[in-house]
């Protein structure tokens, strides 16, 4: 059994899609960061940097006690070696593109975006030079996503958790961004809308959090 502390954000989603993909036996632990639960001791020990989604696998191989793990790349990563499934071999060329594509996700993806939302949707006044900045690079960021889609129908080639990591964080209304400008993203984004696991990962979202941004799909 894998415990997910979780709350329904584009970090968070990432952990429930890869789960439910793998079909692995989990249970989600609602950490509402919107009131300050993050920041309560008892999640810290499991979540060093006070930040979801974090989990404990209490069935760890080779292990005999449970192990807990935080950041969503290094969650991602450890959950896809274990089912041997999303990830390739290590060693392998495959392997390496998507560790590329994952860490792009995780340094330039959720970083600019989730300022940019921050910007626009929370500051008490517009703050136009961030703005300018920040919206730049979200098309920017999109034009190097659909730049790699017009070449392979996945950003690693084949499905793996560098599409699970970078699809939820493609939030084209909340980031100023037209998907008609963007065809490659377009046909990806609904391909992955349409995978059951997507579907239960997102109703799950749901179930925690229905309002949510992160959980729109427009």
């Amino acid at each position: 059994m894998i415990d997910l502390y979780y709350w329904p954000t584009g970090n968070g989603l990432k952990i429930g899609i890869l789960l439910e993909e793998l079909e692995l036996a989990y249970r989600v632990l609602p950490v509402n960061i919107r009131e300050g639960e993050q920041k309560q001791p008892a999640f810290q020990r499991i979540s060093a940097n006070g930040r979801i989604p974090a989990i404990v696998d209490h069935a760890p191989a080779g292990l005999s006690e449970p192990l807990s793990l935080f950041e969503s790349g290094a969650i991602l990563n450890y959950l896809a070696d274990k089912a041997g499934r999303f990830l390739p071999p290590a060693g392998s060329a495959e392997r390496q593109n998507v560790q590329e594509w994952l860490f792009w996700q995780v340094g330039h993806i959720t970083p600019y975006l989730s300022q940019l939302q921050v910007f626009k949707e929370k500051a008490p006044e517009p703050i136009p030079f961030a703005l300018d900045l920040l919206n730049a690079e979200a098309t920017r960021l999109y034009r190097v996503l659909e730049t790699r889609l017009s070449e392979v129908p996945y950003v690693a080639g084949d499905y793996s958790i560098a599409d699970m990591a970078i699809f939820p964080w493609i939030q084209p209304l909340r980031q100023g961004q037209d998907l008609a400008d963007f065809p490659h993203i377009h046909a990806w984004r609904e391909r992955l809308k349409a995978r059951p696991a997507i579907q239960r990962a997102y109703a799950k979202g749901w179930d925690v959090a229905a309002n949510e941004r992160s959980l729109a799909l427009q």
